[in-house]
């Protein structure tokens, strides 16, 4: 089988999407199969025999980039007919399609939700107005309208919100969630439970909730905030894991010492079990790494309906609303008081076996 992959940044340090198709390229090529990537940008390979093809787009404006990169994608894939063509977003010349992180416009419409209502109309025909919104949008149409590609969805979610947008045929879509490495990731690595609160100045008996995100307001960092507002007496801590600016720490005085500011971390498989709750109110997530992390480390899990990987919760966490301040609140009482009983975590299958379900779909007769 020959492969050519379509990334804009081939860098498994960039991204979730960079690292799937990183880790991707070289699992096929040690399968036996040829692989080729189209990207603008790429570090080295480890397997010499994958074949990197680098296009140069415009770079600014990112609208221009991404509409750039899908054109002269197309010109070299087209050139390519015995290769199965996968991507991942940002293109519209493909065979397989995984939009991992999830559907623009599905994306836009719970992105919205950050917005004051009052305001919402207005900035809303503003972002549509602009060029990235167009060239996502347009792209996003022009691939389930024209090239109708088998697609790889990573949750239900995003499977349903495919199907309800843009009314696409079932049969052309494959359920296929994200792996995990569960070794990595378990309560085994509660060993070092102490060093780690020892280190962020949180105690052994504290209530502690940990909230990790690169991009805070998109997570939900201020519907947080709002939450912990809401709850008396606040007798639980929250561990917040990623770049906080000094305008986000400001934002968080009025909690006094309940916030907890680590910064960025390289050990989250012994972040995790910790702590006693992952917190994770997002506006929209494709199928959140965090909430399959924290499931297999042991410790419950709140998120929103607008993260595909609630489908795992279950009864190891509360599922709530996007946006909802009243609710995130509720759930947190609910975690602190025991209510939530965490029994086992979900039973994910690892990054090989997963690619092992892509490959045996990309080979010709894989049906969804």
């Amino acid at each position: 089988m020959k492969v050519c992959i379509a990334i804009e940044k081939f860098d498994p340090a960039v991204g979730g999407a960079e690292r799937y198709c990183w880790d991707l390229a070289h699992y096929l090529e040690d399968k036996g199969h040829s692989v080729a990537v189209i990207c603008m940008q790429a570090c080295d390979v480890l397997n010499s025999a994958i074949t990197v093809r680098r296009i140069r787009p415009l770079r600014f404006p990112q609208g221009l980039r991404h509409l750039s990169f899908a054109l002269l994608h197309r010109r070299v894939a087209r050139g390519m007919p015995d290769y199965i063509h996968f991507c991942v977003g940002n293109t519209f010349f493909m065979d397989i399609y995984q939009p991992h992180g999830g559907v623009h416009k599905a994306w836009f419409e719970r992105d919205s939700l950050r917005t004051a209502p009052s305001l919402r109309p207005w900035l809303t025909l503003i972002k549509r107005l602009g060029l990235k919104d167009m060239v996502q949008r347009g792209l996003e149409w022009w691939t389930f309208r024209v090239t109708r590609p088998r697609v790889i969805a990573i949750s239900q979610m995003v499977a349903n919100d495919i199907r309800n947008l843009f009314g696409y045929p079932s049969e052309r879509i494959r359920l296929i969630p994200n792996g995990i490495d569960q070794v990595k990731f378990s309560p085994d690595k509660q060993v070092k439970r102490r060093e780690v609160r020892s280190r962020f100045g949180l105690n052994d008996g504290d209530f502690v909730f940990v909230f990790v995100a690169n991009n805070l307001a998109l997570k939900g960092y201020g519907v947080l905030l709002e939450a912990c507002l809401r709850i008396e007496p606040r007798n639980f801590k929250v561990l917040v894991i990623g770049p906080a600016a000094r305008k986000d720490q400001a934002k968080a005085q009025p909690l006094g010492g309940t916030i907890v500011f680590g910064g960025r971390a390289a050990d989250l498989e012994y972040i995790y079990p910790a702590c006693d709750c992952l917190v994770h109110p997002s506006y929209y997530d494709a199928c959140s790494l965090v909430v399959l992390e924290a499931l297999a480390s042991g410790i419950p899990v709140i998120t929103t309906t607008a993260n595909g990987a609630g489908m795992f919760v279950g009864a190891g966490g509360r599922v709530i609303p996007p946006a909802d301040p009243a609710a995130l609140a509720q759930a947190m009482r609910e975690v602190c008081a025991g209510k939530v009983v965490f029994n086992q975590a979900p039973v994910f299958k690892n990054q090989d076996a997963v690619f092992a379900e892509v490959e045996a779909f990309m080979l010709p007769g894989g049906k969804p």
